[in-house]
């Protein structure tokens, strides 16, 4: 039997290899696209690309093993059905469950791979990847400047007529900054000095003998925010510093502000005490839903297989486009779930767990129906599995029948 679940294994990893690879190439193509645009129009080396994308591979890696894992098993015994050694083996006595064993284990190794990196890897990566994106897009300034032409960074234009040959010192220089809902900041200035303080800062405008023009939104909001204040501000500068990110800080902040930022133990140990602008609610469902789409990646065999074997001999097979179909609508679901029990309406059990338990329990069904209707000669597949407690059913059945 050995033989056989080394032939099972084989068949089940070829598919699920071949699926995550393009999987994952599907899925990175399209930031690769943006991160080309991105890099290179900082002037950045092609190589940065590629290490940028290297954060974002755990988490596409968590969306694309479910899937690989569905797809291999499904198609290993699609082809294992259609050849008829599934009759085969049931012929000779092997259950259902016991040549699913192998795609069980790589199951569970999978589950725990993908614990992993939606646990750890992936916090960590999200964290890098945005900081990485971060400082290059800081760098692209020095990149956009250009002498009589508008530019923008952020939500900031600007116009600069001279630049030095040291391409860090500029003259006679024009930025708008548009705030939102009607209020903007216009600045001119004589000169200016580009700074940086780190490769992680964002670059700050040292500005030279101008003028600032402070313009606010509406009557409403001027005596809601400032009273006192004129609606238009007019302000004369020896020296003013500004940052061209809008960030009111020059360093990358620091990880934990979002809470898909943190491990799994951080969200358990802090999943009453969160760090500010994080709700209570925000770290139980971000806690919870990881968990749950660990767990459920196990139970996938037990539906792809009885999809698989769902029209047997027939080249024709709609088990597979099925099966894909239930794995996309019980991730939304539990998106949805997630998404709702952030709001704090209702708990991450019935949002999250409940969906869980009902796939988990669709799953089993399918395949213990699978099992049972397949002709073997050693008996239904799962029964089949615990001889020792069906016979002991079948002893307490009797004794219950003699006693009425």
């Amino acid at each position: 039997m050995r033989i056989f679940d080394l032939y099972v294994l084989r068949q089940t990893l070829k598919p699920l290899c071949i699926a995550l690879v393009i999987a994952l190439l599907v899925l990175l193509i399209e930031r690769m696209l943006r991160l080309l645009d991105l890099v290179l129009g900082a002037s950045g080396p092609l190589q940065m690309v590629f290490e940028i994308m290297a954060f974002l591979v755990p988490h596409y890696i968590g969306l694309a093993l479910p899937i690989s894992l569905l797809l291999g098993v499904m198609i290993a015994f699609n082809r294992l059905n259609r050849d008829g050694e599934i009759d085969a083996m049931q012929g000779a006595g092997m259950s259902l469950m016991h040549q699913s064993r192998s795609a069980l284990i790589v199951a569970v190794v999978v589950a725990i791979v993908t614990g992993i990196t939606l646990g750890y890897l992936k916090p960590f990566g999200r964290y890098a990847y945005q900081s990485m994106v971060y400082a290059v897009s800081n760098a692209a300034f020095e990149t956009l400047v250009r002498p009589g032409v508008f530019a923008e960074v952020g939500n900031t234009t600007f116009l600069v007529h001279d630049i030095e040959p040291d391409g860090g010192s500029f003259g006679r220089i024009f930025l708008f900054e548009d705030k939102g809902e009607g209020t903007s900041t216009t600045i001119t200035a004589r000169d200016g000095v580009l700074m940086r303080s780190s490769d992680e800062a964002p670059p700050l405008l040292r500005l030279s003998e101008g003028i600032r023009l402070n313009i606010r939104a509406s009557e409403a909001q001027q005596r809601a925010d400032a009273p006192d204040a004129p609606p238009v501000g007019v302000l004369r500068f020896q020296q003013l510093r500004m940052a061209l990110s809008g960030e009111s800080s020059g360093v990358f902040r620091t990880r934990g502000v979002d809470e898909r930022e943190l491990t799994l133990n951080e969200l358990w140990e802090r999943r009453h005490e969160p760090p500010p602008g994080i709700r209570v609610s925000d770290m139980l469902a971000e806690l919870n839903v990881r968990l749950a789409r660990a767990l459920s990646v196990p139970f996938l065999p037990l539906l792809g297989i009885p999809l698989a074997l769902g029209r047997r001999r027939s080249d024709r097979s709609y088990g597979l486009a099925v099966g894909m179909l239930c794995l996309i609508i019980y991730n939304q679901v539990l998106d949805l779930g997630k998404n709702i029990a952030e709001t704090g309406e209702i708990d991450p059990l019935i949002g999250i767990w409940l969906p869980c338990l009902i796939f988990v329990g669709i799953s089993g069904w399918l395949f213990y129906r699978a099992s049972m209707r397949l002709p073997q000669s050693a008996g239904p597949g799962l029964p089949s599995l615990w001889p020792p407690l069906v016979r002991l059913a079948s002893a307490a059945r009797a004794q219950f029948g003699r006693s009425r």
